[in-house]
């Protein structure tokens, strides 16, 4: 009853003018349920105005597959829900081992897919995003179809993936291996590069050269896997930019990772 109820709120919400709102031009509709354990939940970040080509942007929170829950983005929610696009911000699972918090986000977006259509019903684009962890987390969804596919979402249902300082390799967290997220057994399914194929979503891989927790191969392992695949692949440096601060920087308009973000948002949401 209680999912029913939230579901035709989060409806009316995007329908009409949210009536929500706390601040001007978006509304909040927290902890909807997306799956059956208490902490599959997401909080969705509605536009005051709403029509049938507004894309959905997925973002990960990210915090070493260790730590955070979906109230670390709340800027960006707040930012790009103000700017005209949804936001959805899902929890996931941590502390957990590979592959929990991956299904736990496939999840997530197989809800968006599900339930948050234009007014003639059709899906909305879907950009699905993350920093750090969740950057990683995105880009397994993204690219390795076999998680979508178990929600019964289809291959091309995701427009695009923006990834903020990701640590694509796997196997890593915070910077140090960590087997009890990522057990040893698993490893060939760790690298996001391997499930990248030709028809796959375009891809927006930002990074900062003051970054001392990712690697900066791993940005560049997978935007080569992007461009052998044929994909549009967009890379960004941002200048004397560290490991937190691209994320800060993509909640801030006039920022090169704004910049980025926004241009690359109105390009995949319109094709």
């Amino acid at each position: 009853m209680r999912r029913a109820f939230i579901a035709s709120l989060v409806a009316l919400s995007i329908a009409v003018a949210p009536a929500m709102s706390d601040e001007p031009g978006y509304a909040v509709t927290a902890d909807v349920p997306f799956g059956d354990l208490p902490g599959q939940v997401l909080d969705i970040y509605t536009p005051a105005t709403v029509n049938d080509d507004t894309p959905v942007l997925v973002f990960l929170f990210g915090g070493g597959f260790r730590y955070g829950d979906k109230s670390r983005p709340r800027l960006i929610g707040q930012s790009f829900a103000d700017a005209g696009t949804i936001v959805v911000a899902p929890n996931y699972r941590t502390k957990t081992a590979f592959p929990a918090f991956i299904e736990d986000a496939a999840k997530a977006v197989a809800y968006v897919w599900k339930e948050l259509r234009t007014n003639q019903g059709d899906p909305r684009p879907i950009i699905i995003s993350g920093w750090s962890a969740g950057a990683y987390i995105g880009g397994i969804v993204s690219y390795d179809g076999r998680y979508l596919k178990a929600e019964g979402v289809p291959s091309d249902a995701v427009s695009g993936f923006i990834g903020l300082a990701g640590p694509y390799w796997g196997g890593l967290c915070s910077g140090a291996r960590c087997p009890s997220i990522f057990p040893p057994d698993t490893d060939a399914d760790w690298p996001v590069a391997g499930f990248v194929d030709a028809g796959d979503p375009p891809m927006l891989l930002i990074q900062g050269p003051l970054d001392n927790y990712v690697d900066i191969g791993n940005l560049e392992t997978l935007a080569a896997a992007g461009k052998a695949a044929d994909l549009d692949v967009t890379t960004l440096i941002a200048e004397k930019r560290s490991h937190k601060s691209v994320m800060h920087d993509m909640e801030e308009h006039g920022t090169e990772v704004r910049a980025a973000v926004e241009a690359f948002l109105g390009k995949v949401a319109s094709d």
